[in-house]
C-alpha cells in the first residue's frame, strides 16, 4: 500500500508496453503513478480528476515533438516537474528542453535503478541530465566552457542551490565556508560544485566564476557581508574572476 508521503507521478508515452512497464517500475511505496496517457493532450482535465502530479514523465517515440508535449504539459501542469525519456542523446535537442523548461532530460539507456534515483534527485528540485553529456561539451566546444546565456537559461541549466554555491565560488569561498552559510554539509558542496562543473564544462572553480560573472549572476548582499567577515575565504580569487570579466 502506497504510504502518504509517495512521489505521484504522471506518464506520457504513445507506446502502450512503454507505459505499462514505467508504471510496474515505479509503483511502490515511493513512487505513485495517478494516471497514464498516449498524449500530454489528456492532462487537461487531469488535475481536476485526480490532482496535480508532482512529477510528469515525457516519453515521446518522435524525439523532434518533444518540445511541444513538454509546452502542453506545462500549459496543462504548471506546477508539476517535467522528465523527459528520449531515445538517444542529442546535444541540441536536450538543451531545447531546458529552455523550455524540463528538469531531467534522461536518455531510455538508463538502468532502472538510476531512473529511480534521478526521479528522487527532480523531487528534491535538482536538475538532472545524462552522463553523454560530459561527451557532448568537448565536441560542442572544444573544451571551451558553455557560451554566454540569458538568465532563463541559466535557471534552466542549474538548479537554486547551484545558483547559490556558484556565487560563493565567484567570492573564492572554499566548501568549508559554503557549507557554513547554506547551512549544508561540505559533502554536499561538493557534489554541487562537482555538478556545476559537469554543467558548465568547466575545468577548475575559478572558470566557473569567471562564467557566472559573464553570465550576470550577481551576489546578494548577505553573502559579501558574509564572505568579507569570514575569516578563511579565499580574498585573491574574486578580483581575479572581476578581471577577467
Amino acid at each position: 500500500m502506497n504510504t502518504r508521503s509517495s512521489v505521484s507521478i504522471a506518464i506520457v508515452s504513445d507506446n502502450a508496453l512503454a507505459r505499462e512497464g514505467l508504471r510496474r517500475i515505479l509503483e511502490g511505496d515511493e513512487f505513485t503513478v495517478v494516471e497514464s496517457h498516449a498524449s500530454s493532450c489528456a492532462l487537461a482535465s487531469l488535475e481536476e480528476r485526480v490532482g496535480n502530479p508532482e512529477i510528469v514523465i515525457l516519453d515521446v517515440g518522435d524525439d523532434e515533438e518533444i518540445c511541444a508535449e513538454v509546452e502542453a504539459s506545462q500549459r496543462s501542469l504548471p506546477s508539476s516537474k517535467i522528465v523527459v525519456l528520449s531515445n538517444d542523446f542529442n546535444f541540441d535537442l536536450m538543451f531545447e528542453a531546458f529552455k523550455s523548461g524540463v528538469d531531467a532530460y534522461i536518455v531510455k539507456r538508463i538502468d532502472c535503478e538510476a531512473l529511480i534515483g534521478s526521479l528522487r534527485l527532480v523531487h528534491l528540485g535538482e536538475k538532472v541530465m545524462p552522463s553523454e553529456l560530459a561527451k557532448g561539451f568537448p565536441s560542442r566546444w572544444s573544451g571551451k566552457m558553455a557560451p554566454s546565456m540569458s538568465e532563463r537559461e541559466v535557471v534552466s541549466l542549474l538548479s537554486e542551490r547551484e545558483i547559490e554555491t556558484l556565487r560563493f565560488l565567484i567570492l573564492g569561498s572554499p566548501n568549508k565556508v559554503i557549507a557554513g552559510h547554506l547551512d549544508i554539509s561540505e559533502a554536499t558542496v561538493k557534489v554541487h560544485v562537482k555538478a556545476i562543473l559537469r554543467k558548465l564544462g568547466a575545468q577548475n572553480r575559478t572558470q566557473a566564476a569567471i562564467w557566472a560573472v559573464k553570465n550576470g549572476i550577481e551576489l546578494k548582499q548577505a553573502e559579501l557581508i558574509a564572505a568579507n567577515g569570514a575569516d578563511d575565504a579565499s580574498p585573491d580569487v574574486a578580483p581575479e574572476v572581476v578581471a577577467a570579466s
